[in-house]
């Protein structure tokens, strides 16, 4: 079978990107307009205590787990992970900031210099191959040249079972091997970004954790570091991205993009407010600490949207339009 990711269906000449599908009121425009200003210090503050938080928790317990037999430490070794590895979602989500050059927007340069630094030598990710991969996502929304669908259309996204938990993580977890192969060829990762990451983890998880713990303290925290990478990120991933878009109701990019803003998923899942993910699609230029509040405004002061706007609250919803959705 011809993959999607691999080898992209070839388009005709005249296909269309979705149109957007929403119109600002006029009286909004000013508001809007001041969403876009970037705040460098906040979200370079943001992605070192993410780093930070990351580290501890993975130096911190490799150091705790060599000290427990193996059954008590298997359990807290999951937790250590999922909480590492939501970390590293959340710089994840700056890598797409600085994608859009939402960290310094008049700073090009040091947009990608601070986003290679605290956030691609962490979690292994090649910041030019992804930002072209995901403005495709946006200039071609919706076509056969939009990497996002392609995905979509090659695992089944759409299909994902959210009928109970079990059977979402199930089919989750049936699709996860397959997603991170092509996610890693769709942003173009090689053996030099995963060397990078290595010896990162090397200096920064490792070698305090052999300070603290000795040998076997810094294998332990390695392994729960690359566990975290390798294994328990790509779900989180796999998880985030099927809940963005239901591309086959929908001919445009508002009615096609689905906000996520459930406890659960502002805290695990899209962290630095990537919930939001209509009001990105809108105006991509708004950065992450401006998202949630354009939203608020918005639902407040645009009838428009308050009433079109899909909303998923709980990771097993199915998204329906604001109106139909209780608020909480």
């Amino acid at each position: 079978m011809t993959s999607y990711l691999t080898h992209p269906a070839a388009r005709p000449e005249d296909e269309k990107p979705y149109r957007k599908g929403y119109r600002l009121p006029a009286a909004l425009r000013a508001e809007i307009a001041a969403a876009h200003r970037t705040r460098p210090v906040l979200t370079a503050g943001c992605a070192a205590l993410d780093v930070l938080i990351a580290v501890l928790v993975a130096v911190a317990g490799g150091g705790v787990l060599v000290c427990m037999s193996l059954w008590a430490a298997l359990p807290l070794a999951l937790v250590g992970c999922l909480l590492v590895a939501r970390q590293l979602r959340a710089l994840e989500n700056l890598t797409h900031e600085a994608s859009h050059y939402n960290w310094a927007r008049h700073h090009r340069r040091w947009n990608d210099i601070l986003g290679f630094l605290l956030v691609g030598l962490p979690t292994g990710g090649r910041l030019a191959a992804y930002r072209e991969s995901h403005l495709r996502h946006h200039g071609r929304f919706g076509t056969s040249d939009d990497p996002d669908r392609r995905r979509y259309a090659e695992l089944d996204l759409e299909g994902l079972r959210r009928s109970s938990a079990a059977a979402f993580t199930a089919s989750v977890l049936a699709r996860a091997v397959r997603y991170q192969l092509g996610w890693v060829r769709e942003v173009g990762s090689d053996l030099s970004v995963t060397a990078a990451m290595l010896v990162w983890s090397a200096v920064f998880v490792a070698l305090p954790a052999w300070l603290g713990a000795g040998l076997p303290g810094a294998v332990a925290a390695e392994v729960l570091w690359l566990v975290s990478v390798f294994v328990v990120l790509p779900v989180l991933r796999l998880v985030a991205e099927a809940d963005e878009h239901v591309y086959s109701d929908s001919d445009t990019v508002f009615d096609a993009t689905i906000s996520n803003v459930g406890l659960v998923q502002r805290v695990l899942v899209h962290p630095h407010a990537d919930g939001y993910h209509t009001v990105h699609h809108l105006w991509p230029g708004i950065p992450h600490h401006s998202l949630r509040r354009t939203h608020t405004m918005l639902m407040e002061r645009d009838p428009e949207y308050a009433r079109r706007i899909r909303i998923r609250r709980g990771v097993l919803e199915t998204p329906r339009a604001a109106e139909a959705t209780p608020a909480r």
